[in-house]
């Protein structure tokens, strides 16, 4: 994603988290307070129908105290007690029985469109005017005390109400009224704050975006101009600058990658004498020099440290000349090897058989004193390669499966024809496994050999850089064995200039299988 998008992005979110968070606290302010004047409302409505109730009870207790001193006067001092009775059974029952003409009353005179009320006496609803009948359910009631109120707010019928509750205490029983006021209103109000809030938000965040498009684009130029000068001096071309004066951090980031540039630009011949110098060092100390040696050294050791005959002292010695004088041959061509990418080598027709068996010879003094042995399979052919440079091949191979086997294991070497697997390959191609299979059918034989190991083995990462030099799987393994990380490299430019493919296969803790295709 481009940079301008990024800020525009960035800012959009930003923005509508802002803008969401003021309306949220604007609109839930301006909803509690026109709730808590609906509230309010209902409060005042009750408290109306609490006092125009308690005022028809008093005139009804008022009346039934006059007719009660009225009838005590006509009767004896010793029945006083028994009309004081009297008179408090007629002020319960009376109540009771008069509560709802008293709310009918009430209703007619104090009620208004969107309000209603109910009237219960000892738990029980005497007296309602809402037709509905809505259920109320006890928390209304609970703690609720003579002078306090409780409310509660409930969706009925896709509207609000305000329920709300006090408290009278006559003749020792409770008197309730509970007010019903419609507090949708409120509610209304909310819903159309929000949509216009986001109707709102929608416009501003299209300005919003339109206008951030054009600043990021005109902002986020410069980088452009860097990351297009930056493609040219990857592609090679050091000369190229970025022409952006202006005096912010982005022009301050263009003078450094100028300089940066230039520093560049400066140090390609040292890159390039690097190259060169690191190239002499391959050759100077390139370890195939140690391979004949190991060789010469074992049979030496053998027949210093053994009386052997006649016989054997001078196959030894034989192997031993022949070995010596393949490291005088072999000393020369190591140091044409980083010149054979412009010369041809030489070529001849060879016995694999007898260069696999020679491979064998050669490195098998070092298998035996690691109490390794070897398992060869080999089909003859003769093909056309460079044996001495061949033979070098497969003997760092061979030491690289030594070095990563274990004592009393086997290393096995294979050499057979392989079907159209190794078609067409190119030659081109230096990677491992690379092999390409012919479009027209035309396709070539291959003579595959196979080097086996089962010892550490190596991962798919580590496989696939077993020929850049100076490269070592297990570095501490590696140079205990005396390596340095420039065989396999030395194997892949062999390789090349046999048109051959080589290919690897392992497994940690399995071992790995080595594949070089020629062609035949």
């Amino acid at each position: 994603m481009k940079f301008r998008y990024k800020v525009l992005f960035t800012n959009l979110i930003l923005l509508s988290l802002g803008l969401g968070l003021v309306g949220y606290l604007m609109i839930h302010k301006n909803f509690e307070l026109a709730k808590q004047t609906q509230l309010k409302n209902a409060i005042v409505q009750n408290n109306l129908v609490q006092s125009s109730v308690e005022y028809e009870l008093l005139q009804l207790l008022n009346s039934v105290s006059d007719n009660s001193e009225t009838s005590n006067n006509n009767t004896d001092n010793n029945n006083a007690d028994n009309s004081n009775a009297e008179k408090s059974s007629i002020s319960a029952s009376s109540i009771a029985a008069q509560l709802p003409q008293i709310g009918s009353r009430v209703s007619s005179s104090v009620r208004s469109r969107d309000s209603f009320f109910y009237i219960y006496f000892d738990g029980e609803k005497v007296y309602t005017d809402d037709k509905s009948d809505a259920r109320i359910g006890d928390t209304l009631f609970k703690n609720l005390t003579t002078g306090n109120k409780n409310y509660v707010i409930k969706e009925e019928s896709q509207k609000h109400y305000i329920y709300v509750t006090s408290q009278s205490v006559i003749d020792e029983k409770n008197l309730w009224i509970v007010s019903k006021c419609d507090a949708s209103e409120a509610y209304t109000l909310l819903d159309e704050q929000i949509n216009y809030f986001r109707l709102i938000i929608i416009v501003i965040l299209i300005a919003e975006s339109a206008a951030m498009y054009f600043i990021s684009r005109y902002m986020t130029k410069p980088l452009e101009k860097l990351n297009h000068v930056s493609e040219e001096i990857a592609q090679g071309d050091y000369a190229t600058r970025v022409n952006v004066k202006s005096h912010d951090d982005i022009g301050l980031l263009a003078q450094k990658f100028n300089i940066m540039a230039q520093a560049v630009s400066d140090h390609v011949d040292e890159l390039n004498d690097m190259v060169h110098r690191r190239e002499q060092f391959v050759a100077d100390f390139t370890h195939e020099i140690k391979t004949p040696m190991t060789s010469i050294i074992g049979y030496a050791d053998t027949m210093r440290s053994l009386e052997l005959p006649r016989e054997e002292q001078m196959m030894a010695l034989g192997y031993i000349f022949s070995e010596g004088k393949r490291l005088e041959s072999m000393s020369q061509k190591l140091f044409e090897l980083i010149y054979l990418r412009r010369h041809d080598i030489e070529k001849a027709r060879v016995h694999m058989a007898d260069l696999c068996a020679e491979v064998v010879k050669v490195v098998e003094p070092a298998y035996e004193n690691r109490h390794l042995t070897i398992e060869t399979e080999i089909e003859d052919t003769v093909l056309t390669v460079n044996r001495e440079l061949l033979v070098t091949a497969l003997v760092n191979m061979m030491d690289n499966a030594r070095k990563a086997s274990e004592e009393g294991q086997q290393v096995e070497v294979t050499g057979k024809f392989v079907d159209n697997r190794a078609c067409n390959i190119r030659k081109d191609k230096t990677d491992i496994g690379e092999a390409e299979s012919a479009d027209d059918g035309k396709c070539m034989t291959a003579y595959e050999i196979c080097i086996i190991d089962h010892g550490i083995g190596m991962t798919k990462e580590q496989a696939a850089k077993i020929c850049d030099e100076f490269y070592m799987a297990d570095k501490s393994r590696a140079r205990k064995e005396g390596g340095a990380g420039i065989g396999m490299s030395l194997v892949a430019i062999i390789l090349e200039h046999h048109n051959a493919v080589l290919s690897v296969e392992s497994e940690p803790g399995c071992g790995t299988t080595m594949r070089i295709l020629l062609p035949w």
